[in-house]
């Protein structure tokens, strides 16, 4: 089966694409925006990516990233891939799916984290039974207990889960306490946990940059003195979001901190709402992104504990880790070396991370569809991961301008708020410079207009409408 571009767009080689040549390509009319590479994908996942296509028009490029992060979950911290002595990474994604409202975000989105919703309801179910015996243990007397033949200590049950929605810190860094594999927070409309960051102690946004390295870290919870260490932190992120929103989510400092490059953005070019389809696809096609989900999920270390978080740790085999060097020389280094931009070059540094994790999930995805082995990180893995990273590098510089015009917005805004209803030209920039504005930008948003918000009265003078 074949992928239904329906916007005929070109996939970009793997050696990257850069801006002079994306500059070109605009300049030409050619359109230059990369579907998603299907082809990183096993067989049987991309034949349900495009069957989704085909029967209930997805995008495939939201599914595709939905698949991606989902999996990641389900592989959670069973296994790990060391790329060089100090540098052991565990397939953690921040992923975030950009579209116009109704465009299509939240069905593939729902679609792909079905299975691990499924394997949460039945973790309840078992969490239940055991709490109504920890119960009844609890309430009856120690003579009871040695008479029926009851332990005289029972810890409370832990519950299980693969997904949390609940967008406070706490409630994550209990899910994961509880769950040493890992946990995926899943929100729909992401704002939901980024509006959250620093109503309360300051704080949240930080323990975010943090759990993204997996690196160990200590919480306090002050309401029962309790004092949770995580040693293998692993939380994985996905959701949705506007690109209205990007600037007041992704703008301003979190642009040049490294916040917003931790999250991996997409963004395709869609028109139209999706269409609907009279077709049946067949249920066996969502049955076996289960059976791939519940395989790569119920698979533990040799080594496994309960309350351990070990994992199965790859290397690269010497062709593939040539590869990878090659690709940083050629195509990492050029990019960060060729702009002064801080966001450019912090996007440069997390990409890096992201290609050793895209090599580790490459390769667990196709062994548990069986198509390769999971002993070592191949060459043909890294190049499926290189093709991979450069999408998302593409996709960043698509999102780069709504954030820069989101944040302008703001300011004019601002700008118009200062002004009185009628004003001069002088007055617009003297008022523009305090708001960080330059005269060439302010000038040129009263020359079209002010986006309809003010008219020109005469040379020189405007009103607000």
């Amino acid at each position: 089966m074949s992928y239904n571009n329906r916007n005929h767009r070109p996939i970009v080689p793997a050696c990257g694409l850069y801006e002079e040549e994306r500059s070109v390509s605009f300049a030409l009319g050619i359109e230059s925006v990369p579907s998603f590479p299907l082809d990183i994908f096993p067989t049987s996942i991309r034949h349900i990516i495009e069957s989704l296509h085909e029967y209930e028009n997805f995008n495939p490029d939201f599914t595709a990233a939905s698949f991606l992060t989902v999996f990641a979950a389900a592989m959670g911290n069973t296994w790990s891939v060391r790329f060089m002595t100090g540098w052991v990474s565990r397939p953690i994604i921040y992923m975030v799916l950009v579209g116009s409202p109704s465009c299509g975000k939240t069905p593939p989105l729902q679609q792909a984290i079905a299975p691990l919703l499924k394997l949460d309801e039945e973790y309840d179910r078992v969490y239940c039974r055991e709490m109504e015996a920890y119960r009844r243990w609890e309430r009856i007397s120690a003579k009871q207990r040695e008479k029926h033949s009851l332990p005289e200590e029972m810890k409370m049950p832990q519950r299980k889960c693969h997904v949390v929605v609940d967008s406070t810190v706490e409630a994550m860094i209990a899910a994961m306490r509880d769950n040493p594999r890992g946990v995926l927070i899943y929100k729909d409309e992401i704002d939901s946990l980024l509006s959250n960051f620093n109503r309360y102690n300051g704080s949240d946004e930080s323990y975010f940059l943090s759990l993204f390295s997996g690196t160990p870290f200590k919480y306090s919870r002050k309401s029962n003195n309790e004092h949770i260490f995580i040693t293998n932190p692993y939380c994985s992120i996905i959701g949705s979001t506007q690109p209205g929103r990007l600037a007041e989510q992704f703008g301003g400092k979190r642009l040049v901190n490294g916040f917003s490059s931790r999250f991996l953005k997409v963004y395709p070019e869609i028109n139209e709402m999706p269409s609907w389809n009279d077709a049946t696809m067949p249920h066996e096609i969502l049955k076996e992104w289960e059976r791939i989900i519940r395989k790569a999920a119920c698979i533990n270390p040799p080594t496994y504990q309960e309350g351990k978080a070990d994992s199965i740790e790859l290397p690269f085999s010497r062709e593939a880790k040539l590869r990878m060097i090659q690709w940083k020389d050629e195509v990492n280094n050029k990019a960060y070396s060729e702009t002064e931009s801080d966001a450019v070059r912090a996007l440069c540094g997390k990409l890096e991370t992201y290609l050793i994790r895209f090599c580790l999930i490459i390769q667990i995805m196709h062994g548990i569809c069986g198509e390769v082995g999971m002993n070592e990180i191949e060459l043909k893995t890294v190049e499926l991961a290189i093709r991979l990273t450069e999408y998302f590098r593409i996709m960043e510089s698509r999102i780069t301008p709504e954030i820069d015009t989101g944040m302008l917005d703001n300011r004019f805004t601002e700008l118009l708020g200062n002004l009185r209803d009628s004003f001069t030209t002088s007055e617009a920039v003297r008022e523009s410079l305090k708001l960080g504005i330059s005269e060439s930008s302010v000038k040129r948003f009263l020359r079209d207009g002010g986006r309809g918000f003010i008219t020109k009265e005469s040379h020189g003078r405007y009103r607000k409408i």
